[in-house]
């Protein structure tokens, strides 16, 4: 019982959380807007400002130390308080006069009701998301336990994944905080997802064409393979990062277009979005900003461009700093070079575990030592069906096309340039050639955005209908051989959608029933009796794991568990998220260099005193050197998840 009681009380503290952020959101963003905006504009408008107040409070008092869940409701509290009293109410909304096409909603409903019905439902084992277990759920579990970002996060020797920016470790906070597990934390990406087709939406209007056109170019971008089945159950950020981009895009043209600044500004802080998520958006988030500078020309003065500048280091700028101070090294554990010159040594050659999937696609198809652009090619049809095409035609929309659809063609190939040369998208591993090529997604939704804008009436919906459908072949395909997929979450998510077509078909007679009380009453019932059943996933194991039994005996719940070559990682933290995970290396915490004698290991393993040692068999990490054993004196405790763990 005191389980449930304590879901109930983190189902009661995500409703205050999720409250505080969108009234001061809603406040704010209407406050940007003009009074004549509609429900389209309102959504993407107050779904960023959401997102942005968030990652800047979490990383303000991460930086003071204090990133802890009753300080972070009352910050919530005092700013929706502020925006009540400085901010003028919201006009009445604007509601749009052209109706949703029948097909546009025919297409969105049944995917939202599979992606929600995936991510809800489906058991939480992240079987198609091992970064999701190797790295994002321990990386956002540090910021939780320690209330500070200034550290870095456990990462095995070699590995270096403490180091990566974490806006995405943030946003999983906002699930993370109220139950102090990481059950919900495929929940963000959904909303990323929700976000992306709004604001795709609206990139579309000003382009000169209809929202509902930029409604149905998102739906063909998260409705690929690659985006769906990596960003759906999973704590993946390229969907955050991507949200940014786009978002930057469509505010830095509305800012174009109006002479407006604020749009501008917001431009900046997405890019700092993207950017401060994962350093692979670097090279995009330039891209988009040259773009957009190109774009505002007409109104450059020094002041305006140093404060796009500045809106772009804002919500990014702290975790290159932390790096650099950290390890020596703003994108460690890349080496930086200019010529011969050697900027910042980074982590190269034995000392880095994923040496052999590091280089860039551009390298391994040059070296010819790796993957060919055949194998290449088919992963890319797979992932990405006529998203491809949109990319493959973009340099011919950036030479030909008119107005601003050209801009946004030229982002599409600086995009699939900078995934060209950017390192980890290439790979001699299949998996990880495959796995790589979500970092194409920038260039497949700015070329699906250009395509669209450039082809008009019968020509769009014949390429609307068919990159849809070959989109829905593909995810059906690949989700049967893979069981990301089941027969079960088909018919599921097709109950579902029919229950919600059925009810915008007969909206208006529902509006009218659902105003007898005994009716609210029974869908109140049922919504608590829906909440309950989603709540039952967040029921922590029932018996202790052998971790678990190792810190008993040792007395101490605060003592360090050394982990070595585990994919896992996220399940030696415990239910609670509370177990000491250390690294046996040299250097700093999170970004150990691994250590290659045998003698040495031991020394520095029984050097921390910990409570058990975790020895896994994943290859990719090679922590455990040739040779080495564990001493006599160590007792094993048993196998768990394929990793044995010891009682030093």
């Amino acid at each position: 019982m005191s389980f449930w009681l304590s879901d109930l009380e983190g189902l009661g503290l995500q409703a205050v959380l999720f409250g505080l952020v969108g009234y001061t959101a809603f406040r704010v963003g209407c406050a940007l807007l003009p009074d004549s905006a509609d429900l389209l504009e309102r959504i993407g408008f107050v779904g960023l400002v959401g997102v942005m107040g968030w990652l800047a409070l979490l990383q303000v008092l991460g930086l003071l130390g204090v990133l802890w869940l009753p300080v972070v409701i009352a910050c919530l509290a005092v700013s929706a308080g502020v925006s009540r009293l400085l901010l003028s109410p919201p006009r009445k909304l604007r509601w749009s006069g052209s109706p949703a096409p029948w097909g546009v909603v025919a297409v969105a409903v049944p995917v939202a009701a599979l992606a929600v019905v995936e991510t809800l439902w489906s058991p939480p084992s992240f079987t198609f998301s091992f970064d999701t277990l190797h790295y994002h759920i321990v990386n956002a579990v540090q910021y939780l336990d320690s209330g500070s970002i200034r550290s870095l996060p456990f990462a095995q020797p070699g590995d270096n994944t403490g180091a990566a920016p974490g806006n995405g470790s943030l946003l999983l906070l906002a699930v993370m905080l109220p139950f102090h597990t990481a059950a919900l934390v495929d929940l963000p990406n959904l909303l990323c997802a929700g976000l992306l087709v709004a604001v795709t939406a609206l990139l579309m209007r000003e382009l000169g064409r209809g929202a509902w056109t930029g409604v149905a170019a998102g739906l063909v971008v998260v409705t690929t393979v690659c985006f769906f089945q990596t960003q759906m159950q999973s704590a993946y950020d390229d969907s955050l990062a991507l949200l940014g981009l786009m978002s930057a895009m469509a505010f830095g043209l509305r800012s174009a277009r109006t002479g407006e600044r604020a749009p501008l500004l917001l431009a900046g802080a997405s890019l700092a979005i993207a950017i401060g998520t994962k350093d692979a958006y670097i090279l995009p988030g330039a891209v988009v900003a040259a773009v957009l500078l190109w774009a505002n020309r007409a109104s450059w003065s020094p002041g305006w461009m140093l404060a796009f500048l500045a809106a772009m280091l804002s919500l990014s700028l702290c975790w290159y700093v932390r790096d650099w101070a950290v390890t020596g090294d703003p994108l460690f554990p890349q080496t930086v070079r200019i010529g011969p010159t050697v900027l910042f040594a980074g982590l190269d050659g034995t000392a880095a575990a994923f040496s052999n999937v590091d280089p860039s696609l551009a390298g391994v198809f040059l070296g010819g030592a790796g993957a060919t652009v055949t194998q290449w090619l088919e992963y890319v049809l797979m992932n990405f069906g006529m998203g491809l095409a949109a990319v493959a035609i973009s340099p011919v929309l950036a030479l030909w096309s008119r107005g601003r659809a050209r801009l946004v063609a030229t982002v599409a190939v600086g995009c699939s340039i900078a995934y060209g040369i950017t390192p980890f998208t290439g790979s001699a591993a299949p998996s990880q050639l495959n796995a790589g090529t979500r970092f194409l997604l920038p260039a497949v939704a700015f070329g699906v955005v250009a395509l669209s804008a450039a082809l008009t009436g019968r020509w769009f919906r014949v390429w609307r209908a068919v990159a849809l459908g070959v989109d829905a072949a593909l995810l059906i395909d690949v989700g049967a051989v893979t069981g990301f997929i089941s027969p079960a979450l088909l018919v599921d998510a097709a109950i579902v959608a029919g229950c919600v077509l059925a009810a915008l078909y007969w909206w208006r007679p529902l509006r009218g029933f659902a105003g007898h009380r005994a009716v609210r009453g029974g869908a109140a019932v049922a919504l608590l009796a829906v909440t309950i059943l989603v709540t039952a996933r967040l029921q922590p194991s029932a018996g202790p794991t052998l971790v678990e039994t190792a810190l008993d005996a040792a007395r101490d719940p605060g003592s360090p568990v050394v982990v070595m070559d585990v994919g896992d990682v996220t399940a030696l933290h415990g239910p609670r998220l509370d177990v000491n995970i250390v690294a046996a290396g040299q250097g700093p915490v999170g970004a150990e260099r691994p250590i290659r004698s045998a003698a040495q290991l031991t020394s520095r393993i029984e050097a921390l005193h910990p409570a058990a040692v975790v020895v896994g068999h994943e290859g990719l990490f090679d922590v455990v050197p040739a040779g080495w054993a564990p001493p006599p004196t160590w007792r094993p405790l048993g196998t768990e998840d394929g990793s044995v763990v010891y009682e030093p």
